[in-house]
């Protein structure tokens, strides 16, 4: 398999390692393993991370093989593909499958079937998650094709912009509102998160769509990325999303919540331009 490699314009004078930290988004990580392990070239020859460098030169980067982990192991698991290029691949979780191998699900997990997918397309690279949803949520995840992307796509202040379709339990919710109530693990569980003081900031913006008997359609956006937020938060105002037990809701019928990632926005990490992906909520929906 071949190994990535990228050019870059140099736009300022200094020294390479700092023009690769603040301008190219290179993590310390990155930045570690392509100094041992992957090539580095200004103008046609070979430098090192203290290479002094000017306006217009041209930096060329051969990135290291990147190394999978010894659970990190391909399977035929189905991808729903909204979108793909060297750098980016955007996927349409269904509801019930996990994003990565953990102890309750050892396999059958989308990380698997992307290992898989780039086994058979002959992508050199392992996975990279950058948005991740709950098990039982369904909707758009954004990937790094590779640690490069990775690594400019979570930089401190880069953020993906998310939107989030529920239905939930009860029609006693304002057509809109903010909710500020910070959150933290439920110190009696390992997976339940609850409201509290103590714990850290979290704002979830939501919109009635439309109202039912007993339920509600709302559009929700965070703010914030805490575990669980969107089901903490709606669970807080006793209108919990319909499937979700973990928070309160007694529905059955889906195959999980009835929560969806149906927009995400980010800046593209090597063109610099904004993208944005939606896609249907489950059809299962349409017959509650």
């Amino acid at each position: 398999m071949s190994t990535l490699t990228k050019v870059f314009r140099v736009h300022k004078e200094g020294v390479l390692r700092e023009f690769m930290r603040s301008d190219l988004k290179f993590s310390r990580q990155l930045l570690k393993k392509v100094k041992t392990a992957g090539k580095l070239f200004v103008n046609g020859g070979k430098a090192d991370l203290n290479y002094p460098v000017k306006r217009g030169d041209l930096l060329k980067v051969v990135f290291p093989k990147e190394e999978r982990g010894l659970r990190m192991t391909g399977e035929q698991v189905p991808l729903s593909i909204i979108y793909e290029d060297e750098d980016i691949l955007v996927l349409n979780k269904p509801p019930g499958i996990a994003v990565s191998p953990g102890r309750d699900h050892s396999s059958g997990t989308l990380a698997q079937g992307i290992l898989y997918y780039y086994d058979e397309h002959d992508i050199p690279f392992t996975v990279h998650i950058v948005t991740r949803l709950d098990r039982d949520t369904s909707g758009l995840i954004l990937v790094a094709k590779h640690s490069y992307s990775h690594s400019v796509l979570t930089a401190q202040g880069i953020m993906v912009d998310r939107k989030y379709t529920a239905l939930v339990e009860g029609r006693n919710l304002e057509n809109e509102g903010t909710i500020d109530k910070p959150i933290r693990r439920n110190s009696s569980s390992i997976i339940q998160r609850e409201v509290h003081e103590e714990g850290k900031k979290a704002i979830t913006e939501f919109r009635v769509l439309d109202k039912a008997s007993s339920s509600s359609k709302i559009q929700c956006k965070i703010l914030t990325g805490r575990t669980h937020q969107i089901r903490v938060h709606m669970a807080s105002l006793n209108s919990p999303i319909l499937g979700d037990s973990l928070y309160g809701s007694a529905f059955k019928g889906l195959k999980g919540q009835a929560l969806h990632c149906h927009e995400l926005a980010v800046v593209h990490p090597w063109t610099g331009k904004c993208m944005k992906f939606t896609c249907s909520h489950p059809k299962e929906w349409d017959y509650i």
